[in-house]
């Protein structure tokens, strides 16, 4: 933190401007603003401030209404509503000519769900907001979880918003909407001037962005961000114990220093972490705890958590001039979070990842589409992850990457100087040979893959090909599993992921959705099928050969239910959306061609659920159709036999083109490509005996016992890369010393 000198040559600099924040800042959050007035020693205060020339700027969330009445409180200070969207820089309040009509469904969902005691919903200009402070359990958590999935919902078809989660609240609202526009005015309209910014929750994260060197960020309240210079301020009352300093030192007045804590932790400081962990996206903070199904969040945050490392990552928003990034030193594990700017994040993320390497790496060569400028602003998001991972470790540092949106990344930082450690692991398969030819930059991606020191997939099938399509390139040699040159040997390894098998396992009651549909089904039998909405998946397919089932064999109609939970998926990227207009055609065709006016064959479900309500699920499972047409591994297979009462388990049926039908080889393997062949694995799995399934069950937890939890995936990653750092260390050392 910077000494007292240094703050007082600040807050007395001309020209300097406090931006301020209300809820969490000025006054304590309460249930409502009625119920959290700003008092009037925190006006005077402000008045103060503001009368010995500096530029007092009060930014808050709150409503127009509610801001607006507050104007007369501080004379002369700027005012700005809505996170931005009004601000009063003179006399008068500007504003957006028109709301944001797009709005209006979610909102009358919100509204709705803000009828249950506690609850309270604010329809802003060009957002909507759901409080529920004072909300009791269990309703509490139901209401929640409720009013995430309509704003993900509405989200997936509205990419230009974003969700964020504030104090028992979340706000959806339009991405060029934030406090950081805000510093970017001040800064335009007065020349030269230095930014002190205070402020508490991941909105006020939208100011410190913004900032640049010779700004200040103070958080309140424990709260942590990494700026060029950061301190914390405890509670509203340390918040105007600060500002009444400041007004004390530009008017030349001797007073007690203020109550300015240290940030939050030493990560604040640049090239201390032993590790760092890449991945393109951070995970969301989640109020309500769902998860999305499967990923590399819910199998990698657990196993983090443990070990003294950081997560670096894009933080989902976009910005045109991005900051540093911003570190939150109070989450498990600590994470740092960078802004991108909005073209090169859609020709990076949409274009070059999702409609060149997705396709590509997962063997769809009707959908891939490469493009220069796709390319160019992929090499350069890498050069960005990769300047942000080196600021925050030494240059021997442990870093370590993950997936297919950031294999240059090695490169970028053995350029930058980097002699550490460095691993990549692919979550995706890897394509044979043949397919990666058809990349024209696949020479600059073996070259950079071969930077690393280890390589680690989920499948031997996925490893036999990196090591072929390398060793046909040329760039290296085959020794055993590693790739080897001159100057660098990288070994690709084969580590399939597990999973923490305890949500899934203690299973207490059902929730109500649950239950109501155990009563609906009665002696039906359940089919089941979950999975992020991805071409790759499967699920036309997979509905498909649901039909032809039904077509077949007639006996099973009426005693049988098929339930498809699709989790919202890059729903701003075209062919997703087409995907989920012929899934949605099929569930439409076979319930209109078989469904009666007591049964329904098919019940599709566009949301995520929780861990519990997944367990649930799969527990009440006859059978799980876990058919994608090509998967890095597929966890929902994994979870599917957890879950299951041994006594009584259902049947996992698996296609033999995912990374998990290695491990899990006592599964009902399938080919989800032909209809015909799925529909008769289905109803093998239907018809299968007691005490097969009780066999297959066995065999199938045993295999997921002996491959270890995700904790034990990334201990036994990160330790291999290590032992082969070492190993390659001695065995240079060796040459030096035979040479001599």
């Amino acid at each position: 933190m910077p000494d007292l000198a240094e703050w007082r040559s600040l807050v007395t600099r001309e020209p300097v401007a406090f931006l301020v924040d209300i809820d969490g800042t000025l006054v304590d959050y309460a249930a409502t603003p009625q119920l959290a007035p700003l008092e009037a020693t925190t006006t005077e205060v402000l008045t103060e401030l503001a009368a010995t020339g500096a530029h007092v700027v009060i930014v808050s969330g709150r409503p127009l209404e509610s801001v607006a009445s507050l104007v007369p409180l501080v004379p002369g200070a700027t005012w700005v509503a809505e996170h931005g969207a009004w601000r009063r820089l003179g006399a008068t309040w500007e504003g957006p000519q028109r709301t944001n009509p797009e709005l209006d469904d979610l909102a009358e969902t919100l509204s709705l769900l803000a009828r249950a005691p506690g609850a309270r919903f604010e329809r802003k200009s060009l957002s909507v907001c759901f409080h529920w402070r004072m909300v009791t359990e269990p309703a509490r958590t139901v209401l929640v979880e409720a009013a995430e999935v309509a704003c993900e919902q509405w989200l997936d078809t509205n990419a230009d918003n974003e969700l964020l989660f504030g104090q028992d609240s979340i706000e959806v609202r339009p991405r060029h909407v934030h406090k950081g526009s805000i510093v970017r005015t001040i800064r335009d309209r007065i020349p030269g001037v230095r930014i002190i910014a205070l402020g508490h929750d991941v909105t006020a994260g939208d100011m410190f962005r913004e900032l640049v060197p010779g700004d200040a960020a103070i958080t309140i309240g424990g709260s942590c961000a990494r700026t060029s210079m950061a301190a914390t301020l405890a509670d509203p009352p340390a918040v105007r114990a600060f500002l009444s300093w400041a007004t004390n030192q530009r008017a030349g007045r001797i007073t007690v220093a203020p109550p300015l804590g240290p940030a939050v932790t030493t990560c604040l400081v640049p090239g201390q972490r032993a590790l760092v962990v890449l991945s393109n996206r951070m995970p969301e903070p989640s109020v309500s705890r769902r998860r999305e199904v499967g990923g590399l969040v819910a199998a990698l945050e657990p196993a983090l958590a443990e070990r003294s490392a950081i997560w670096l990552g894009w933080s989902g928003h976009d910005r045109e001039v991005p900051g540093a990034p911003v570190i939150d030193a109070l989450a498990r594990p600590t994470r740092a979070a960078f802004d991108l700017q909005p073209e090169l994040r859609a020709r990076y993320y949409s274009g070059f990842c999702n409609r060149a390497l997705w396709p590509l790496f997962h063997q769809f060569p009707g959908r891939v589409r490469y493009t220069d400028d796709d390319w160019t602003a992929y090499v350069e998001a890498n050069q960005i992850f990769a300047r942000h991972a080196a600021a925050l470790t030494t240059i021997d540092g442990t870093i370590w990457i993950h997936d297919y949106h950031l294999l240059l990344v090695a490169r970028e930082l053995r350029a930058l100087g980097h002699r550490g450690p460095i691993g990549l692991f692919l979550h995706v398969p890897f394509p044979p040979r043949d397919m990666l030819e058809t990349l024209p930059w696949r020479g600059e991606i073996i070259s950079a893959l071969l930077e690393l020191d280890l390589i680690g997939v989920h499948a031997k099938r996925w490893q036999e090909n990196l090591l072929s399509s390398v060793v046909a390139s040329g760039a290296a040699t085959l020794d055993g599993c590693r790739l080897v040159r001159p100057e660098r040997s990288t070994e690709v390894g084969v580590y399939p992921i597990g999973i923490d098998p305890t949500p899934f396992r203690e299973v207490i009651e059902d929730s109500p959705d649950v239950e109501g549909l155990r009563v609906a089904l009665g002696d039906r039998k359940l089919v089941l099928g979950v999975d992020r909405l991805d071409y790759s998946k499967g699920v036309p397919e997979r509905l498909l050969a649901f039909e032809c089932l039904l077509e077949r064999c007639p006996d099973w109609r009426r005693r049988i239910s098929f339930i498809q939970i699709s989790v919202p998926s890059r729903a701003e990227i075209p062919e997703y959306a087409e995907i989920r207009a012929r899934v949605e055609s099929l569930v439409g065709r076979i319930n209109g061609r078989f469904g009666e006016a007591d049964w329904v064959p098919v019940r599709y479900l566009y949301r995520s659920f929780s861990h519990q309500v997944l367990a649930q699920l799969y527990r009440l499972a006859d059978v799980a159709l876990v058919t994608p047409l090509r998967d890095g591994m597929n966890l929902v297979a994994k979870e599917f036999v957890v879950s299951q009462d041994p006594t009584r388990p259902g049947v996992l049926v698996l296609s033999q083109f995912a990374g998990a039908a290695e491990q899990l080889s006592a599964a009902l393997l399938t080919n989800p490509y032909h209809p015909n062949g799925l529909a008769a694995d289905l109803d093998i799995a239907l018809r299968m005996p007691a005490e097969e399934r009780i066999a297959r069950h066995r065999l199938l937890s045993a295999a997921i016992e002996r491959g270890g939890d995700a904790s034990a995936w990334a201990t036994a990653f990160l330790d291999r890369l290590e032992s082969v750092v070492a190993e390659e260390a001695t065995c240079d050392r060796r040459k030096l010393t035979s040479r001599g």
